[in-house]
């Protein structure tokens, strides 16, 4: 059986909102981790869309490390 871990981001009173700024370089760093280790990735329909930004970046690196690792 595996491991289910369920991740989302948000302050300590419960709002989530990932237009109001960029995650810092050990937010990147923690979630690069976590999906390493992952085999399978499951999203919702927003998170997924908000993914088609990433191989982007294979193409143009954002100079940021743990972004562009990311």
């Amino acid at each position: 059986m595996r491991k289910i871990i369920a991740a989302i981001n948000m302050t300590l009173d419960g709002f989530c909102d990932h237009t109001a700024g960029i995650a810092d370089e050990e937010t990147h760093q923690h979630f690069s981790a976590l999906l390493r280790s992952a085999d399978t990735i499951l999203f919702g329909r927003i998170t997924y869309e908000l993914m088609e930004y990433w191989p982007t970046v294979i193409e143009n690196p954002t100079g940021n490390k743990a972004v562009d690792e990311f």
